[in-house]
């Protein structure tokens, strides 16, 4: 049974037009969506978004061929998130009888290390930096292995080389009075053209956050 809530096309003079793009802004970590005013942008396009309630951005009447485009975004508060981009592929306008499509694009936002997580989260703190110099290293993708596990990417070191990794929230257990859980945990940095870094384990206790303090990349 088709969707009752799809737009379908008629063929249109008007629609013929008009492609939409929907930019869906979703913090990384959390997966909750963005509300803190944000630029969003076409790269190479002039084209501007308008922005409704539900804090996603809507590109009208493109009149842009079918072809792969990219998608900037870029916080107001530079304290909250890093800039982000998403490249995607531009559906066109479909056949007469046919749904048409909106092109949603989600864009992750991933956190700043000065960003305010909410109470109370389980977070790694710390300043990746050089060997060679302590010169800061930026732009450094964090992984989080948790309890042996691989969580995957959680984390970026800022222009200060500082970073603050997001531990996923534990499942609450059946004993309403247990004591807080203690994660055994190890990063690992990825920089281009070196070998992983990867930490010695650690443990941090469930709500609060530790100080790795600072740590240099070998070979750098």
């Amino acid at each position: 049974m088709a969707n009752a809530s799809a737009k379908t096309f008629f063929g249109s003079d008007t629609l013929d037009r008009s492609v939409w793009v929907v930019v869906d802004p979703r913090e990384f970590v959390t997966g909750t969506r963005v509300t803190a005013p944000l630029s969003v942008r076409l790269k190479d396009q002039t084209a501007a978004p308008i922005a409704v309630r539900s804090h996603v951005y809507c590109f009208t009447d493109l009149n842009l061929p079918a072809a792969d485009y990219t998608v900037q975004v870029r916080p107001a508060q530079r304290d909250l998130y890093f800039d982000a981009e998403k490249l995607f592929t531009l559906n066109p306008v479909p056949l007469p009888g046919q749904p048409l499509n909106r092109n949603p694009v989600v864009v992750q936002m991933m956190t700043r290390p000065s960003y305010q997580f909410d109470a109370p989260a389980t977070l790694a703190r710390g300043r990746l930096v050089q060997t060679s110099d302590a010169a800061p290293i930026p732009d450094a993708q964090i992984f989080l292995i948790l309890d042996a596990v691989d969580k995957g990417l959680r984390g970026q070191s800022d222009e200060r080389g500082e970073f603050a990794v997001f531990f996923p929230p534990s499942a609450p257990g059946d004993d309403p009075a247990a004591v807080l859980k203690d994660f055994k945990f190890r990063l690992r940095f990825e920089i281009p053209n070196h070998a992983p870094l990867l930490t010695d384990e650690a443990t941090v206790r469930e709500g609060t956050t530790i100080s790795m303090k600072e740590i240099t990349y070998p070979g750098t």
